[in-house]
């Protein structure tokens, strides 16, 4: 899979409302933790840029989700 799908995988979950696990996320696209910090990092920009929303790392779910 290519970042530009994996990405819009990520938004579609946000934009439903869901949360992002780290280890679900990497398990199954497939990549390192660092590449999905860096997706999360460019997620974070568009969605307080475009959106005026906030992605939050929830630490008693262990997973991020929109604010």
């Amino acid at each position: 899979m290519n970042k530009s799908y994996i990405l819009l995988q990520m938004y579609d979950v946000f934009r439903e409302g869901g949360g992002i696990k780290i280890s679900d996320c990497c398990g199954k696209y497939q990549i390192s933790i660092a590449t999905f910090r860096r997706y999360i990092a460019f997620l974070r920009g568009y969605f307080a840029e475009v959106h005026g929303k906030e992605i939050i790392y929830d630490a008693e779910n262990m997973q991020y989700s929109i604010k």
